[in-house]
């Protein structure tokens, strides 16, 4: 018997390209800081400002995205987000100030967050039955893995052959018109194969007769403990994901990882990243999503307490490439696990843009938060101490988490039993 994610699988795919290549334009800039820098005349300054318009308006777009997805069909938010950033992809190769590139990438904030990212979500748990949640995120997100693995090798090769026969001008161009004609044609691709269940397709219809956003459904959803246990769950395995660029220092202070371990530990992450997110997704399905979070954790602890007791040895590098990759594949494991936990807290798919705001404005904040306290480590501490204090902040957090999921298991055991009956006879059907 086919399952509804089986037959999903051509759209999950494409969710998992766009997901991933969407977010290609605002950020290659790092890749090719130094070119960047350069052919548009910037200084680091500015460069950094950059970032900053965009990760300000990925912020308020957190506040409304969750309206946007429950408010308009899925199928148009999705390629009218990708074809406007493609778009914008385009504006650049006028090259134009200063100014106009900080209202470009602000304008990024909105398009890959606000009309995008809540609709992307509720995209992915609308392809799978309620006991299938663990495969379409840990799918979505080891897809969004390989993708930015290939897309990297890729466009890295693009980029050198321009650059040694033309000019790094002419490079940065190539590389730009690759990613906004992707987006253009991820946009129609999900135009032409995405299709709106008929419950989607109720609930849009009832949010248009219905002008003003349903503050009650919002309401109730906060007032619900499972609404701010996901949302710990996802800020203290976030702070984790957006932290792990610190162990690339470490290394080459602590081990004395010359210049290129350091660069290749950095890569290593996309490489552990399919490897947890399809272990979750499968095990989560098998066990429980809820389990799976749990044993993500319990893995994450493990990891950290190794990078942190581990003597500073150079003949103990591989030691510390072990514990590296435990922690890279479980912070990815649970990434997976961020929405497809929500099947547990029993909200329909229909909520799941309101259900987003909070977990994404409070969830997701630590991105703001965690290189803050990462320099204060690190400016009050000499030495390897800081990165030591640091990691250890992490490893607290990751402990808050471990505790709020058993909280978690608690609160929805009913809910968890029912969805267990559902494996079973799903599992009975289909042998």
């Amino acid at each position: 018997m086919e399952t509804k994610l089986k037959k999903n699988t051509a759209t999950l795919v494409i969710l998992a390209v766009s997901g991933a290549l969407i977010y290609a334009l605002p950020y290659f800039r790092n890749y090719y800081y130094d070119v960047f820098l350069e052919v548009f005349k910037l200084t680091n300054t500015q460069m950094g400002t950059l970032g900053s318009a965009y990760g300000i308006c990925c912020l308020i777009s957190y506040i409304f995205g969750g309206y946007c997805a429950d408010r308009w069909k899925t199928k148009y938010l999705l390629a009218i987000s990708l074809f406007a950033t493609g778009i914008l992809g385009f504006t650049l190769l006028l090259y134009p100030p200063y100014p106009v590139l900080l209202l470009i990438h602000a304008a990024w904030g909105i398009t890959s967050i606000m009309t995008f990212w809540g609709a992307l979500v509720k995209a992915v748990r609308s392809l799978g039955s309620e006991n299938e949640q663990g495969k379409a995120f840990g799918f979505f997100e080891g897809g969004r893995g390989i993708t930015n693995i290939v897309q990297s090798v890729v466009i890295l090769g693009i980029f050198a052959f321009f650059a040694k026969h033309m000019s790094d001008k002419m490079a940065l161009s190539a590389v730009i018109i690759v990613y906004s004609v992707i987006c253009l044609l991820l946009g129609f691709i999900i135009l032409l194969i995405y299709k709106e269940s008929e419950q989607q397709h109720e609930n849009v219809q009832a949010a248009d007769r219905n002008k003003k956003f349903d503050w009650a459904v919002l309401w109730k959803i906060l007032k619900m403990p499972t609404t701010w246990l996901a949302t710990i769950l996802i800020f203290t395995s976030y702070a984790m994901i957006i932290s792990y660029y610190y162990i690339t220092p470490y290394a080459t202070a602590a081990f004395g990882a010359s210049t290129l371990i350091a660069a290749a530990l950095g890569y290593f992450s996309q490489y552990c990243r399919p490897i947890g997110s399809f272990s979750a997704g499968i095990i989560g399905d098998r066990i429980g999503v809820s389990n799976m979070v749990l044993i993500g954790y319990v893995v994450l602890i493990v990891g950290l307490v190794g990078l942190i007791v581990l003597p500073a040895k150079a003949s103990l590098i591989l030691m510390l490439l072990v514990f590296i990759a435990v922690i890279y594949t479980s912070m990815y494991a649970l990434q997976a696990m961020h929405f497809a936990i929500l099947v547990e807290g029993d909200y329909p798919v229909e909520t799941t843009g309101t259900v987003s705001m909070p977990l994404m404005i409070i969830g997701y904040s630590g991105e703001i938060f965690m290189p803050i306290v990462a320099g204060v480590c690190l400016d009050l501490w000499s030495g390897t101490t800081g990165y030591k204090v640091f990691f250890t902040i992490l490893l607290a957090l990751a402990i808050i988490g471990l505790v709020s999921v058993v909280i978690w298991q608690r609160v929805t055991k009913e809910k968890r039993h029912e969805i267990a009956i559902q494996r079973k006879m799903a599992k009975l059907q289909g042998s």
